[in-house]
């Protein structure tokens, strides 16, 4: 009897940028439908920030 081939899974990259929008996200659908507190603007604007210098790492290795 031949064994039956089994297929590798694929390796699954996330890059910082996908997973700082990620982490925006959950963040955001947590509080979906209400406005944020004012210790919630704040870890919002922290997780922009992430983003924002993950973005800002990727388009400089791109360049």
């Amino acid at each position: 009897m031949r064994p039956i081939p089994t297929q590798q899974p694929a390796l699954l990259t996330t890059s910082s940028t996908d997973q700082a929008n990620e982490a925006i996200r959950v963040f955001l659908r947590a509080r979906a439908g209400r406005a944020l507190q004012p210790s919630e603007r704040a870890e919002y604007s922290r997780l922009l920030n992430v983003y924002t210098r993950a973005l800002r790492g990727e388009v400089e290795k791109a360049a």
